[in-house]
């Protein structure tokens, strides 16, 4: 008899185990599914910060690339620091995207626009001192190329070069 009481009570336990595992499956895979999806999403987030704009540029062959040089040396007045007043002189050059599909559209407005390119590049300079300007070129030329691209509305210019640089 208790061999019998002993087995029923193994049963009870083996049925009632099945059922709380079946409970605990389907309470916890749809939560785990859903954790599943927003590690993946994530993951890709992560992945598409990884790969920079600058991969896209050197995907660009030499010989798709055109460069503009503006004949006139620019003198751009800094922030004051000092009592004096101090100076970047430069000279400006773009380098366009000849594949993009604006190219042909834009291109011959470059000349046109010069001056308002000019006029970029002075007042993102005016925004330094000689010190700060010195440190953060690399900055200025990206602001640069920014607002150029936001002047023409397009991103077919990859590039901006500040040639012969001098801080006065």
């Amino acid at each position: 008899m208790r061999k019998n009481i002993l087995t029923i009570i193994i049963l009870a336990m083996c049925l009632i185990n099945i059922v709380l595992s079946a409970i605990l499956i389907f309470v916890m895979v749809p939560n785990v599914n859903k954790s599943t999806a927003l590690v993946n999403k994530v993951a890709q987030i992560i992945d598409l910060e990884l790969e920079s704009p600058d991969d896209a540029i050197a995907n660009i062959a030499v010989s798709d690339i055109e460069t503009h040089l503006i004949e006139e040396k620019l003198t751009c007045l800094l922030a004051k620091s000092d009592d004096e007043d101090h100076y970047a002189v430069l000279y400006l050059s773009l380098s366009v995207n000849k594949t993009h599909d604006d190219y042909l559209d834009l291109q011959p407005y470059i000349g046109q626009y010069e001056n308002d390119m000019k006029e970029i590049v002075t007042d993102e300079f005016a925004k330094y001192t000689i010190d700060e300007a010195r440190l953060v070129k690399d900055k200025i030329k990206d602001q640069v190329k920014i607002r150029i691209q936001e002047l023409f509305k397009s991103d077919f210019v990859i590039n901006i070069s500040f040639g012969n640089i001098l801080f006065q």
